[in-house]
């Protein structure tokens, strides 16, 4: 007995130290594909905050929202997340900032769904579990061993060594924004075009017709309610997808704008449905059927802007809501 009980102290030990190593080499990683580009983003302070996917990431460009806004602005997008990980992130973000002008949250028809893979997904912020009470629930709501799971320190990193090793002494750009140019055209006769953004298992019709999640939808409100508190203005916004089917998005967008009127948030919806006359049956302006390229992308981000213009005005010092200006402040203090 007394083996076991000094074999079980020592595997403690072992796990908590080697979790512990692991933790002080990852938030050293600024670079990367997953990881160190979420590190870099909670580093990054901005008057306009942009999350979202990969339709965030390689499409609205923070280097025109600042020319025409007169606002810093980063984007916080990620390949391969989605709405989870946008929350959780914010969630830490807003730790070390003071709230933004306005949080840009790119959503998609499936944007608002029950989702399981999406769910896999948001373990990337495993790292941060003990400084988020939401990042828990999260990623405990996945499994109902996943909070025992989580008692390991080193389980934490589980997959990340190696991306750690291989980015830990590369130096990032410091003046990088977050947007990646796409730089390919699209072909619609040879490459494939996407039923939907992320999930290709239902037709466009049958998830814009599927109930919100509920859980989604308390986060989005928790979200509109901090906006609300600190003077932030949220704004959820859509991009475009080649081919998109135009009644599906019509009956999906119906119930986003219902939603974004009831939380007394914003929608901003530029896509072929809305601009057909910039963005449909022009695959020159597209990567893939899901990603505009960098010359749409310039495109997009100058109308998007000009949304952006209308609703937060052009000087931040100048127009900046009482409760925004106090928290910036305190922060400064």
């Amino acid at each position: 007995m007394k083996r076991v009980v000094v074999f079980a102290l020592l595997a403690v030990v072992l796990d908590w130290g080697i979790g512990g190593m692991l933790d002080v080499l990852y938030r050293r990683t600024f670079t990367g594909e997953r990881g160190g580009l979420t590190n870099f983003a909670l580093a990054k302070d901005a008057d306009v905050l942009v999350l979202g996917s990969s339709r965030a990431q390689y499409q609205v460009m923070p280097s025109v929202l600042q020319e025409k806004l007169s606002l810093t602005a980063f984007n916080a997008g990620l390949k391969g997340h989605d709405f989870l990980y946008s929350v959780l992130l914010f969630d830490l973000w807003k730790q070390a900032h003071a709230a933004p002008r306005a949080a840009l949250l790119q959503v998609d028809i499936e944007s608002l769904l029950e989702r399981g893979r999406e769910l896999e997904g948001a373990q990337l912020l495993a790292p941060y579990l003990d400084e988020s009470p939401l990042v828990r629930e999260v990623l405990y709501s996945a499994d109902p061993f996943k909070r025992y799971e989580y008692w390991s320190r080193a389980y934490r990193f589980n997959g990340k060594a190696f991306s750690i090793a291989r980015n830990l002494f590369t130096q990032p750009d410091l003046a990088a924004d977050g947007f990646i140019p796409a730089l390919g055209t699209l072909n619609p006769a040879t490459d494939p075009v996407a039923v939907n953004a992320l999930d290709q298992d239902r037709t466009a019709m049958e998830q814009a017709q599927l109930p919100f999640s509920d859980t989604k939808l308390r986060y989005l409100r928790d979200l509109a309610v901090y906006g609300g508190q600190h003077g932030m203005r949220l704004i959820l916004f859509h991009t475009p997808l080649y081919g998109q089917d135009p009644l599906a998005h019509d009956a999906w967008a119906g119930r986003i704008r219902s939603l974004a009127a009831d939380l007394s948030i914003d929608f901003i919806d530029i896509c072929e449905a809305t601009h057909p006359h910039v963005f449909r049956d022009k695959p020159a302006l597209y990567n893939d059927a899901n990603h505009l390229n960098s010359h749409g992308a310039v495109i997009y981000t100058n109308l998007l802007a000009d949304e952006l213009k209308a609703r937060l005005g052009s000087n931040v010092d100048a127009r900046l809501g009482e409760p925004a200006a106090t928290a910036r402040a305190q922060a400064l203090n």
